[in-house]
């Protein structure tokens, strides 16, 4: 039957089901939508899905319940999933029993946890005191803001308080929120979760964690002293570096880093004495960057600020960055070197590798090199092989001899393989208090523009609150000085006896009399003006 067809006899259907006579639906027409209408209530929506769902793993879930007539997950226009999806059951029974046991149900690694955010520690306890004596309710909060995180510990007194309570878990309401009770895990346990989910995670292929490195949050003791341009120009290259990875050809180098803020007169050997003189190290590629024309008193053409820097392995490019990013001695106080990780293109990349395999291959003495390179890896390699060998003969001979010779030599063996983790907390005591954030594996989410933004706002606050403390400490100085040199020239002044103080009093009374006498005498002495006028 064709589209046509099939819309004729919709049609006739549909006239046929309603009255002639008033127009509106029959008895007939009634009773269908209203099954229509009962079947549709035995539809579900199940929302908060994994984006990698398919219809096979929801059916498979889900007809265990009952038999499902139509399965729909929705998708957007480009084909991405939305996380949201409807089935049809044929009876309601199903449907009701489908509800109850999966609603806030783990289901493909999602789940829910449910404590209001307004909700305090003694009205939880209130609730939870019901299964148990609770000894302590702790409330999750932000560190920055004090805001709850929706989650909170529960200590009971018992441990079958805690296990009763678990039980109930999305039974008992706080607020009109269901609670999701799970018992608290130790820290292996969460170790090893957190290590699983790194492991699960998808690797970091263009080491965007590095971008981390160095960055000066606003309040922490690193942003002390920054001028507000220095500020400016740090959080406009970190915008310009979040616009850069926006292309996935782009990655973040693990050996070259870039220096801004680099003073005009600076060349490139001025850079590498900065580097060799705190660091320690010498780069490979030490390079300022400048115009390609030259100019009147830049011949080599002016400097355009910033430059790069490249090292034979990562660990020594994180230990310059370390020590030279917002270094005050490098370039002065209020011009700080800002350093980072250098954004590379990898087609670039490709190209320059490809350039320097094959200078390499056509150049006579690097293959020389090369095999004089193989020649003493291949002996030394024999060499330890020898050594051991030697070493576990003599053991099976004097074994006593042996050992009291290596005893004797005090020298503890290295470890094979790898070597234990550094703890965060003694890497920020080797770090200067000046260098700015320490980057973790891992964690690749890049701030926002708002988040940027914000970052300026607040440094500038902190500016402000700077000068007025400078300004009200200058003033307690100088008031405190005044009151110094005041009390100084108090105490060289002799101290006078009552008797001294009387005479002295006397003589300047005597003084005073003798002076207003003599104005008196004065003006009797002086003669009478005559008229000016004969008379």
């Amino acid at each position: 039957m064709s589209d046509e067809e099939k819309d004729v006899v919709q049609a006739e259907n549909d006239r046929q089901l309603k009255s002639q006579t008033t127009g509106k639906f029959s008895r007939a027409a009634i009773r269908k939508r209203s099954r229509l209408f009962i079947h549709r209530q035995h539809r579900l929506i199940v929302r908060n899905l994994s984006y990698k769902i398919t219809e096979a793993k929801l059916r498979k879930e889900f007809e265990r319940f009952g038999t499902l007539e139509e399965v729909n997950i929705l998708k957007r226009p480009d084909g991405k999933l939305v996380g949201c999806a409807f089935m049809q059951y044929t009876k309601q029974e199903e449907s009701d029993q489908a509800i109850q046991e999966m609603d806030s149900e783990i289901f493909m690694g999602r789940k829910i946890e449910n404590v209001p955010y307004d909700v305090e520690a003694d009205e939880l306890k209130e609730v939870m005191s019901q299964f148990g004596k609770v000894e302590q309710v702790l409330i999750n909060k932000e560190r920055v803001s004090g805001h709850s995180k929706g989650t909170a510990f529960v200590i009971f007194k018992l441990k079958d308080s805690a296990q009763l309570s678990c039980r109930q878990s999305l039974k008992l309401q706080v607020q009109d929120q269901f609670l999701e009770i799970l018992e608290a895990l130790r820290k292996k346990d969460i170790t090893d979760r957190e290590k699983a989910k790194v492991e699960k995670r998808a690797k970091d292929s263009r080491n965007l964690y590095l971008l981390k490195e160095g960055i000066i949050m606003a309040g922490s003791p690193a942003a002390k002293d920054v001028s507000k341009p220095d500020m400016a120009q740090r959080l406009r290259l970190e915008q310009r570096n979040n616009e850069m990875l926006k292309n996935y050809n782009r990655f973040v180098s693990t050996e070259r880093l870039t220096v801004h803020n680099i003073p005009p007169h600076f060349t490139d050997k001025d850079l590498r004495d900065v580097v060799m003189k705190y660091t320690s190290h010498k780069p490979m590629e030490c390079r300022v960057m400048r115009d390609s024309r030259p100019s009147f008193g830049n011949p080599l053409g002016k400097s355009r600020g910033y430059g790069f820097l490249s090292f034979k392995r990562h660990e020594i490019a994180l230990e310059v960055l370390r020590k030279l990013n917002n270094n005050p001695n490098v370039f002065g106080k209020t011009h700080r070197p800002i350093i980072s990780f250098s954004i590379e293109d990898l087609k670039v990349h490709n190209i320059k590798k490809q350039r320097l395999e094959k200078s390499r291959l056509n150049n006579p003495t690097y293959q020389k090199k090369l095999e004089e390179l193989k020649k003493k890896k291949q002996q030394s390699h024999v060499n330890k092989k020898e050594a051991k060998r030697l070493e576990l003969e003599q053991l099976s001979v004097a074994p006593s001899a042996v050992l009291q010779k290596l005893n004797s030599r005090g020298a503890v063996p290295a470890v094979v393989g790898k070597t234990k983790k550094e703890r965060k907390r003694d890497l920020e005591q080797k770090i200067k208090p000046f260098s700015g954030e320490i980057a973790k594996k891992g964690k690749v989410s890049l701030r926002s523009n708002r988040k940027i933004l914000h970052q300026a706002d607040a440094h500038m606050e902190r500016i402000r609150e700077e000068r007025k403390q400078q300004k009200k400490n200058r003033m307690q100085q100088e008031h405190a000085r005044n009151r110094q040199n005041k009390g100084k020239a108090q105490r060289t002044k002799p101290k006078l006896s009552h008797q001294q103080e009387l005479k002295k009093e006397d003589s300047y009374f005597k003084e005073t009399v003798g002076k207003y006498k003599e104005m008196i005498s004065h003006i009797s002495k002086q003669p009478s003006r005559g008229k000016w006028y004969d008379e």
